[in-house]
């Protein structure tokens, strides 16, 4: 019993990596290897070169283990991307509805300064008649006064 105990410590103190792993703790490159075992024959497995039996402080995962892992961890990340996505897709509808109001504004301005342009235009017309009304008027009266 108390070597399965000093086993379990052992393994407890092996850093539980999510994920294919890529070094032991012992800062060794993790290699992948194929069981020969009964118990597994043909199981992919990725171990530290330094492990063993024995010594239980060295990585070994089996790959069908970490690729589980890994696919669980991309969910995640997809999940999050999901989430992400739509709320990008409900900003970009709020802009675009936006973008359609400011059009509809500018739009709206742009008729309204098309209207002060006709107002101007038909301003100086009026203007231009006044004061030829006033010159006439202004030589009638230069006349009276000569002839009179």
């Amino acid at each position: 019993m108390s070597s399965v105990n000093s086993s379990s410590v052992s393994r407890a103190r092996v850093a539980k990596q999510r994920g294919i792993p890529t070094r032991c703790n012992c800062g060794k490159a993790v290699s992948c290897f194929t069981s020969t075992t009964v118990e597994n024959p043909g199981r992919l497995f990725h171990s530290c070169p330094l492990g063993s039996k024995q010594d239980k402080t060295h990585l070994f995962k089996w790959t069908d283990n970490s690729v589980v892992e890994e696919i669980e961890d991309f969910q995640d990340l997809f999940d999050v991307l999901l989430v992400d996505n739509s709320e990008f897709q409900k900003s970009m509808g709020a802009d675009e509805s936006m973008m359609k109001c400011h059009d509809s504004k500018i739009e709206e301005m742009e008729d309204a300064i098309a209207q002060c342009e006709e107002k101007t235009t038909e301003c100086i017309r009026e203007l231009r008649i006044i004061k030829a009304l006033f010159l006439c008027c202004l030589v009638v009266v230069f006349m009276y006064l000569i002839f009179v």
